[in-house]
């Protein structure tokens, strides 16, 4: 499954901007509250998730394969007593992360990449050319470092760490986000 992590960077990706805040809770700018043609319901707020699984943090961050991004923003540290709020813009679609979760990338080809990152409801949010917007994917990630959404394409899904530390995954199933939230 972690065979389709391309790379780790620092800083931004192609058609992301990336800027730290010293702000919390806040809302996503998207304007509209349609449904995305997935069936992904609009996002109210883009954001993350204690002390589990350095290490597969640390595979996601060093296997190489498919078109897969992962981007580690930040420190991460075992426990996160304070997050710091990244404003997030892809595709001029405005949301809010935690600088210190990390976040992944699809890309499709023709110039469209999927972002997905942990909202600061510590929700899986997502976006794409053409979305309209941060869709949310629900879930409830753990609140402390290290975590993200960790995208994969084999299947196509996104994971990250639960609350109760263990990985749960959201599968992308005949074009859509369809299923719920399962442990890994």
């Amino acid at each position: 499954m972690f065979n389709s992590i391309r790379s780790i960077i620092v800083g931004s990706v192609a058609g992301l901007a990336l800027t730290g805040l010293a702000l919390t809770g806040l809302a996503t700018a998207s304007a509209s509250a349609a449904q995305a043609p997935d069936g992904a319901r609009q996002a109210s707020a883009v954001a993350p998730a204690a002390a589990a699984s350095a290490t597969r943090v640390d595979q996601l961050a060093n296997t190489v394969g498919g078109p897969v991004q992962v981007t580690r923003v930040g420190t991460p540290s075992a426990v996160a007593p304070h997050l710091t709020v990244c404003k997030i813009t892809v595709y001029g679609y405005v949301g809010y992360t935690f600088c210190e979760f990390d976040y992944s990338t699809l890309d499709w080809g023709g110039g469209n990449v999927e972002y997905f990152v942990v909202g600061t409801d510590y929700e899986i949010f997502h976006a794409w050319k053409g979305s309209g917007g941060w869709k949310n994917l629900g879930g409830q990630a753990r609140r402390s470092t290290p975590n993200g959404a960790y995208a994969f394409n084999s299947p196509v899904g996104v994971e990250t760490i639960g609350t109760d530390n263990n990985w749960y995954c959201k599968y992308r199933g005949n074009g859509s986000w369809s299923g719920g939230w399962q442990r890994c």
